[in-house]
């Protein structure tokens, strides 16, 4: 039987390629205009490209022409740094740094996001390659960087998304003969369930579907031992996501519109409504609104949440962008 780092190496040359196309060709991260002599790299203070020819890059909530750019370089350098100097305690300052921008404090995104998270995977296979934690806490970190964008990545991306999942699942099944897992750790093992989930309804089958939810059960099962009711909840709404393709009817849109409005409810109570998950889970509510023809009350809520999100990320996050195209949607349907 392979190890679970020969599966992830299999990919690798594939993945390196297939990507570098890709990410050329679809990049959403904002970057600095070569003619614009006042962004610079927050941590190097230089402007234009890195000797590899890197741009400057921002895809965080930092705003203005010269905020928040920086060379993905200069960022993993940083990024590195950081996580040597972790004082052992807190495992959330080991990988924040590889996931959170340090100005704005909210989550990178997209595919710069995923770039970042590469590198926190490969840090961590040279710098400690025998440490099995901090290999689930670069995994896990890249797999949330890839399902973020998992809709708008070739097909060897998604392979990665599954086998990654599998190896930290096979990481964590190698913890618990050490010890009883934290919290933490139990909480990636029902998220990569969970992710599994995802992957398996992507493939759009009604077999596939039914597989879907087998992962999204066993993700509430593992969230409820740990009492993450958020986990609970996400995975209720993906279970009626999943039925709703092999059952179909009114009864499964209603209720999967009551699933997405409980988690919706359950993460302005938990976060606030300018939380990043929250926005997120209100633009799900809402395109669950308009499913049950409710398009009036989807509009009315999407410009609310249009407005928060615009307060709270920037007019140009691509979490605002993505409120203001549901919103534009919403409007042509339904006036």
């Amino acid at each position: 039987m392979k190890d679970s780092r020969e599966y992830l190496n299999e990919l690798a040359a594939d993945i390196a390629t297939e990507w570098d196309l890709y990410r050329n060709n679809q990049f959403s991260s904002l970057q600095a205009s070569s003619d614009d002599g006042e962004a610079v790299c927050y941590l190097c203070l230089d402007g234009g490209v890195e000797e590899s020819c890197e741009p400057l890059r921002r895809d965080c909530a930092c705003r203005g022409t010269d905020a928040g750019f920086v060379h993905l370089e200069c960022l993993t350098k940083y990024a590195a740094a950081k996580s040597v100097q972790w004082d052992g305690h807190e495992m959330n300052e080991f990988s924040n740094p590889w996931h959170t921008c340090p100005n704005c404090h909210q989550e990178y995104q997209n595919y710069f996001a995923v770039d970042i998270a590469t590198e926190f995977v490969s840090f961590v296979r040279r710098q400690y390659p025998d440490n099995t934690p901090k290999q689930v806490e670069s995994l896990y970190v890249k797999l949330c960087a890839l399902m973020d964008v998992f809709d708008r990545v070739p097909p060897v991306q998604k392979r990665e998304a599954g086998v990654t999942a599998n190896v930290i699942l096979s990481f964590i099944d190698r913890m618990k003969n050490d010890a009883p897992l934290t919290r933490r750790y139990s909480k990636f093992e029902a998220n990569a369930h969970g992710f599994h989930g995802r992957i398996a309804l992507d493939e759009g089958s009604e077999e596939s579907a039914r597989r879907a939810v087998v992962h999204f059960e066993r993700k509430i099962e593992l969230s409820k031992a740990i009492g993450d009711d958020e986990g609970v909840a996400t995975a209720k709404r993906n279970i009626a996501q999943a039925k709703s393709k092999y059952e179909g009817g009114r009864n499964s849109t209603e209720e999967l519109l009551k699933a997405s409005q409980e988690l919706y409810e359950l993460r302005v109570a938990k976060h606030g409504e300018g939380n990043l998950l929250t926005i997120d889970s209100g633009v799900i509510y809402a395109v669950n609104l308009q499913k049950a023809n409710r398009g009036n009350e989807a509009r009315d809520f999407l410009a609310k949440v249009l407005e928060t999100s615009k307060q709270v990320l920037g007019s140009d996050h691509s979490t605002t962008k993505a409120v203001a195209s549901a919103l534009s949607t919403c409007r042509f349907l339904f006036g």
